[in-house]
């Protein structure tokens, strides 16, 4: 039996709707909907399709966070050592991802929805990395305006 998780996105295939878990709430394991989210992929018709689309927006999701970690540690030209931490902190990351998306993936092992899951986990996981670099380091406590904008889910 799979654990309750957040089912955001419903999508069709070969006439069976399946959910893919998505969103900051996806690992929280709560079954709230959000009715002005949009489906990542949702022209999608196929497993290849899906896994095709879902590369694609981890890319994006990737690049973004890349981008942000690179202001965040411009931002810290005068502090070597802080550059270091963030910059150990992105490895750490890196490897939670891989642990954590590597999981879910053994978990759908029996389904040709397990390269799709693990491609969701990643994107949710970049997304909320990619938050947290923009909360931690580019943002300032008054009201001076942050560095970038306030990244959004990635789509």
């Amino acid at each position: 039996m799979k654990h309750a998780i957040d089912w955001r996105l419903a999508l069709a295939i070969g006439g069976a709707a399946f959910a893919i878990p998505t969103g900051p709430t996806a690992a929280a394991g709560t079954t709230e909907h959000s009715e002005t989210e949009q489906p990542q992929c949702p022209d999608a018709q196929t497993t290849i399709d899906m896994n095709r689309c879902y590369a694609n927006v981890l890319h994006r999701a990737e690049a973004r966070r890349e981008r942000y970690l690179a202001a965040a540690i411009a931002a810290q030209i005068d502090r070597p050592k802080l550059q270091t931490a963030i910059r150990k902190s992105s490895a750490a990351f890196a490897a939670y991802r891989d642990a954590e998306c590597g999981a879910v993936y053994e978990d759908w092992e029996e389904g040709t929805i397990r390269d799709v899951m693990a491609l969701g986990c990643r994107i949710d996981l970049t997304d909320r990395r990619t938050h947290t670099i923009w909360a931690n380091w580019l943002t300032y406590m008054d009201s001076t305006p942050p560095r970038l904008p306030e990244p959004e889910p990635t789509h």
